[in-house]
C-alpha cells in the first residue's frame, strides 16, 4: 500500500471543494498507479488536467507513482511563459512518444 498526497490547483480547487476533499487529499493506493490511473480513480475529467507535477517536477501522466509522492494536477490556463519555464511542453511530448520509436 502506498500513500499519496494529491493537490488540485486552479479550477480543480472547485472540484475538490465540491467533493468535500481536503487540499491536499491523502490517497491510500492498494495497487501500483501511474498519475493517469490516479486521475481516473479520482474521476477527474481528462480535459481538466493539462500536466501533472510529481514531487514538484513536471512529469508525464504515464509516470509510475511511489509511496509518499506528492502529486499536483494542473488544469489548462496557465499563462504561456510559465508553461514553457515549468516544462509543460516537454512533459506533453514524453506522454505522446511511441516507446518503440527510440532512434536517438
Amino acid at each position: 500500500m502506498s500513500t499519496l498526497e494529491v493537490h488540485g490547483f486552479g479550477k480543480l480547487l472547485f472540484l475538490f471543494k465540491e467533493r468535500n476533499w481536503p487540499n491536499p487529499l491523502v490517497y491510500e493506493a492498494d495497487e501500483s498507479l501511474t498519475a493517469e490511473k490516479l486521475r481516473q480513480k479520482l474521476e477527474i475529467p481528462p480535459e481538466d488536467v493539462e500536466v501533472v507535477f510529481i514531487n514538484r517536477l513536471v512529469k508525464p501522466l504515464s509516470t509510475a507513482l511511489e509511496d509518499g509522492d506528492r502529486v499536483a494536477f494542473i488544469p489548462p490556463g496557465v499563462p504561456s511563459i510559465h508553461r514553457f519555464n515549468l516544462g509543460f511542453y516537454e512533459a506533453k511530448e514524453q506522454d505522446t512518444e511511441d516507446p518503440g520509436d527510440k532512434d536517438s
